[in-house]
């Protein structure tokens, strides 16, 4: 064989090794990209909060099953990794955030429910560069911290409290006395903005009763206190737990002094346990979107019955939002996952009809979002 030949060889050699290296190279890639994308979820699905965080973990696996029956994401399939974390149970928060981020190796998380959990949870997702999108935070989160990795879809309170402050104006309830179970998160929030509102719509607090326990279910001392008092009007912060035996109590002590409260008081299971208490409970409640009727229909067809939480839609498009902006990244997290979720402007959602975060990360709520409702005949019924 000539010197020219064996050159020639060489060269064909190198060429079929390069090629053979960036065939299997594409293909490793190309099979990679078959990997399920693994997003995590943190709701209550046990303990204090798990009747309305198991409606938000439905919410999200709705999200999933109709993203992967479309094809996934980039035509990768998502895995959902469900994790449990209640207010009564926050000690275990920063072990399952490390467990989502460190072990897990997810993408992005939907969670959690309430503010409580979160504060434990987002020093530890801001370090991992591991996203979280909230579906029911409030706007305390980012009070001393940015958190430039959370997000929230959750409507912004204050534009429920100012509605609710709007029917004490109207209704000439001038005079009224804040109930909540702690003082801190949530409640601590919406107690604030009451207070710091009411004198703008003419409304005085006469008193801020803090309960220092969220799963109280005797009121008749502070219910006797708060009677001599003599308010026009009784703001509380209720849920699942507080609100057929406050508001069963209230009737009996104080009568027909109206109960005024938030979105958290539209609670179906309350509504089949004491709905004839609740026709003198008045609260602010988001507004049904243009997709919403298709949504109710969709979530009933997969779990026998309707979402009785509005958190339930806003879970539902924090794992969509996540979604779009993954398919935007081809499936990247990280930093540049950061940087598209924090674009999101004017996606039409089943909770908003245009879903945009402001400079913060939080959904910007329309001054008309919120609706006020009442109880009658058994049913929750649109009153403002």
């Amino acid at each position: 064989m000539t010197k020219t030949a064996k050159i020639i060889i060489g060269v064909v050699v190198i060429v079929l090794i390069a090629w053979l290296g960036y065939f299997y190279k594409k293909q490793a890639t190309q099979m990679g990209n078959t990997e399920p994308i693994k997003i995590g979820s943190i709701f209550a699905l046990t303990g204090l909060g798990a009747s309305q965080g198991e409606q938000e973990l439905k919410g999200v696996q709705l999200a999933v099953k109709e993203i992967n029956e479309a094809g996934g994401i980039s035509g990768r399939q998502i895995e959902l990794i469900s994790e449990d974390v209640s207010l009564d149970k926050l000690n275990v928060a920063g072990s399952v955030a490390h467990k989502l981020v460190d072990i897990d190796k997810v993408m992005a998380i939907v969670g959690t429910t309430w503010d409580e959990p979160a504060q434990a949870i987002l020093p530890i997702i801001e370090a991992a560069k591991v996203p979280m999108v909230g579906q029911n935070q409030t706007r305390a989160l980012k009070k001393d911290n940015p958190f430039n990795y959370f997000f929230s879809t959750w409507y912004d309170n204050e534009v429920g409290v100012r509605e609710l402050l709007s029917y004490a104006q109207k209704m000439r309830l001038k005079k009224v006395v804040i109930v909540r179970p702690i003082g801190a998160g949530f409640y601590q929030y919406v107690s604030d903005k009451i207070s710091s509102n009411a004198k703008e719509f003419g409304v005085e607090i006469i008193e801020d009763i803090n309960l220092n326990n969220p799963t109280v279910n005797d009121f008749r001392t502070d219910l006797a206190k708060i009677k001599i008092k003599k308010p026009d009007a009784v703001i509380i912060v209720l849920n699942g737990f507080t609100g057929c035996p406050f508001l069963k109590q209230a009737g009996e002590i104080i009568g027909n002094v109206p109960v005024l409260s938030t979105e958290g008081s539209g609670d179906y299971y309350a509504l089949s346990q004491c709905s004839k208490s609740m026709e003198n409970l008045y609260f602010s409640y988001p507004k049904e979107t243009s997709e919403y009727a298709s949504f109710v229909e969709r979530y009933d067809k997969a779990f026998g019955a309707s979402p009785s939480t509005p958190s339930v839609m806003t879970a539902y498009d924090a794992l969509k939002i996540i979604a779009k902006s993954l398919e935007s990244t081809n499936g990247e997290g990280g930093e540049k996952l950061q940087k598209v979720l924090a674009q999101t402007k004017s996606y039409k959602g089943v909770s908003l009809n245009d879903i945009s975060f402001d400079e913060l990360g939080f959904v910007a709520t329309p001054l008309d979002a919120f609706e006020m409702r009442t109880v009658k005949d058994g049913k929750f019924v649109k009153i403002r």
